[in-house]
């Protein structure tokens, strides 16, 4: 009972969350004059040539029947490995250690599944997104929260695992954050391995933003770390990088009694990943020019429009190392976040989310996107400064 009442509670808390940014994303869709800075589904075109080569393999593949690959089909899983072997020196088994989910979040739900039995405690960082805490509640699992920020710039470290997850047998690692942006270096990544390892942690590593990390430390996948490879999980897929939110494409990596684990659960559930998608995918895999540079440059340009914004406005911001999104803190203003922010698109017609949505610490932070034109954040940045002129600090 106390298992089962701590997963509701997991559940109800994540639930929350989104259900507050649907509400807020409800009114900013009653207006025709919002900037949104909320959602985190790219705005890019998913590049043409990923289109029409789904098509082209589509069209020449072979008659689909009740043996199509519940774990996805295997020329996607060989891509998939091909791309971790020649961009992070990883040699993955296409056909024992990859399964392909319809988007990163079910690959999150059936990760939790597979990995938390009723009553496990898992280990999350403090704030986090809504969903870890629905995956978690629904596998029946207890969140022990750890928090960040303050003179830890929002990034999980070893030490922090030794003092506050020695009872968790889970531990979801965001990196880069949602909603923080803060990204975690390969030093740090090696120093949380090392301690997961000596408390016996398994590892859900979440890199669904490898590909969008800006600065000159280049991204470290836990699985590269030493003596991770054994006790870890990575959660990936295509909609960030390749801005293909709508085909649902996600991927995980893991041992192979773990992906035996996701097929047994997904084969009861949802089957396989649509074909279309997953050929699609392929053709993001093979695609010239790679379309990834592009958008980051897209996204580093967004990022210092921002930076600038902020600094202009006088609103401090966490460090930002990667993803789609900025933490900013609104409190000199006198208001919770929640307030800020309806206020904020009611008023100006700006939408962005606040703080408690992501963790109930954070009533004074706001979660700002990229994910509009360069243009449309510059006006964004002089409708928050209308708004926050006729307020007090």
């Amino acid at each position: 009972m106390v298992a089962r009442d701590a997963g509701r509670a997991a559940l109800r808390k994540g639930e929350q969350g989104t259900s507050l940014r649907y509400r807020m994303m409800a009114l900013a869709r009653a207006r025709s004059d919002v900037i949104s800075l909320g959602r985190g589904d790219p705005d890019l075109d998913t590049p043409a040539p990923i289109i029409k080569g789904g098509l082209a393999r589509f069209a020449a593949r072979e008659p689909h029947d009740a043996s199509d690959p519940v774990r996805g089909l295997r020329s996607l899983r060989e891509g998939i490995a091909a791309r971790y072997a020649r961009e992070r020196g990883l040699a993955v088994d296409p056909a024992t250690e990859i399964a392909i989910t319809n988007g990163a979040q079910e690959g999150l739900f059936l990760a939790m599944l597979a990995l938390v039995d009723p009553g496990d405690r898992v280990a999350c960082q403090d704030p986090r997104y809504s969903s870890y805490d629905q995956a978690i509640g629904v596998a029946g699992g207890e969140i022990v929260a750890i928090p960040t920020g303050g003179d830890r710039p929002f990034h999980l470290n070893g030490d922090d695992l030794r003092q506050q997850a020695r009872d968790a047998r889970v531990l979801v690692f965001v990196n880069p954050s949602n909603p923080t942006g803060s990204c975690v270096g390969p030093a740090g990544v090696r120093s949380i391995a090392r301690a997961a390892a000596e408390i016996g942690l398994t590892v859900l590593s979440d890199e669904i933003y490898e590909d969008v990390v800006f600065g000159d430390e280049p991204f470290l996948s836990f699985l590269c770390a030493d003596g991770a490879r054994e006790r870890s999980v990575v959660l990936s897929g295509f909609s960030k990088a390749y801005a293909m939110t709508g085909f649902r494409v996600g991927y995980l990596i893991g041992p192979p009694v773990f992906i035996d684990a996701v097929e047994a659960l997904k084969s009861t559930t949802s089957g396989p990943c649509p074909s279309f998608s997953q050929y699609a995918a392929l053709a993001a895999l093979e695609a010239e020019p790679d379309p990834r540079p592009g958008f980051l440059a897209v996204y580093a340009r967004r990022r210092r429009a921002l930076m600038r914004g902020f600094a202009r406005l006088g609103i401090p911001h966490g460090p930002h190392g990667g993803g789609l999104f900025m933490w900013a803190d609104v409190s000199r203003w006198g208001m919770d976040a929640e307030t800020f922010c309806y206020r904020l698109l009611d008023e100006e017609g700006v939408l962005m989310f606040p703080g408690n949505s992501f963790g109930e610490r954070w009533r004074g932070w706001v979660r700002v996107s990229l994910l509009a034109p360069e243009a449309r954040i510059h006006e964004a940045m002089d409708r928050i400064g209308d708004f926050t002129n006729g307020l007090k600090p």
